[in-house]
């Protein structure tokens, strides 16, 4: 995306950012910052500008880090319940296997129930 200028209001001082950003996303940001700035302004008028931003940014610095926290423990909760995933399929593909080998067990055993069903009755015609 090529940069472009985008005129943002923040604190009543209107800024000229260059950004490859969408402008839409950039609103929003100033917007953000704006709402803070009042936030902090509004629970003590006697702060200057600078120590507004300041305190601003600290704030949101926080947040960001405090976010990244708690993204890095969903990437590895996520990464846990694809590995217990993975674990699941590979059980379920053994159990699969299991499950056809005993097929094929009881299929023989069926077979040499059979043989032996047969012999038993040509056994007991001889004798009988």
């Amino acid at each position: 995306m090529e940069n472009k200028k985008v005129e943002v209001k923040i604190n009543n001082v209107e800024y000229t950012l260059l950004t490859n950003e969408s402008e839409e996303y950039v609103q929003r940001v100033a917007l953000l910052v704006n709402k803070r700035m009042a936030q902090i302004q509004e629970g003590n008028k006697q702060l200057s500008t600078a120590m507004t931003a300041v305190l601003t940014s600290i704030n949101i610095a926080d947040e960001l880090l405090k976010n990244e926290g708690v993204l890095d423990n969903i990437r590895l909760e996520l990464k846990r319940y694809m590995e217990e995933a993975q674990r699941s399929g590979e059980e379920l593909e053994a159990k699969k296997l299991e499950v056809e080998k005993l097929k094929e067990d009881m299929h023989k055993l069926q077979i040499e129930l059979a043989k032996k069903e047969t012999e038993l009755s040509s056994v007991r015609r001889r004798q009988g």
